[in-house]
């Protein structure tokens, strides 16, 4: 009798087990992640009172991101996962250039929020490779110094919206603890900015490589 309460419990744990497993991607979820930040950016000055000082040039900065995330992942069968999330990060970026010599005109990167979704697959009882999109809204601080003519200085901070698409992979090692490896590309909408005659437009895109750890509820 014993043997077999001990077979029937053994039996019970293995089958209770299983759907645990394949519940592993699953449920709500918090992150930490950091990593490497690459902005590319157009930058156009135009000034209508003298046209042959307009230009126009592309530069890209590189420096550190990191942020959270918070999201929720449901099983639709067969190994595919779907999901939600938001997050937010902050990255170091900044890129100053010289225009006429004797000026200075600077972008920097500050906040970034995003609102998504992913789709996913297991690729075993531990691995998942995943891809996602979303809505994202970024923002920068542009400031101009002119040496020659400090009327002319100014500072703005400014937010835009843009498109985010990843793709990445999630390795759990427990039920609750997993790692996370991600690229990202986004690409937002231009920066307008005028003081008088003058104006910058600015028109950017990033691309980030990140490494994170979460907790699944």
């Amino acid at each position: 009798m014993r043997i077999i309460l001990k077979i029937a419990l053994i039996s019970a744990s293995v089958l209770s087990a299983a759907p645990a497993m394949a519940q592993t991607f699953s449920g709500a979820r918090i992150e930490a992640f950091g990593g490497f930040d690459r902005v590319k950016g157009k930058l156009s000055y135009k000034d209508s009172a003298a046209p042959a000082n307009n230009i126009s040039e592309s530069e890209h900065t590189s420096g550190a991101v990191y942020g959270v995330a918070i999201g929720y992942d449901y099983p639709m069968g067969d190994g595919w996962i779907v999901g939600v999330q938001g997050n937010i990060d902050f990255a170091d970026n900044k890129r100053c250039s010289a225009i006429f010599g004797s000026d200075e005109a600077c972008f920097k990167v500050r906040r970034n929020y995003e609102l998504g979704g992913r789709v996913g697959r297991e690729l075993g009882s531990n691995v998942m490779m995943y891809v996602g999109a979303g809505y994202v809204n970024g923002k920068a601080k542009i400031t101009y110094v002119d040496q020659g003519d400090p009327t002319n200085n100014f500072a703005i901070s400014d937010s835009k919206g843009g498109l985010r698409g990843s793709v990445g992979a999630e390795i759990a090692f427990t039920r609750n603890v997993y790692a996370k490896v991600e690229y990202r590309y986004t690409n937002y909408n231009d920066y307008k900015v005028s003081a008088g005659t003058e104006s910058v437009r600015l028109g950017f895109d990033r691309h980030q490589f990140l490494g994170g750890i979460g907790f699944r509820m």
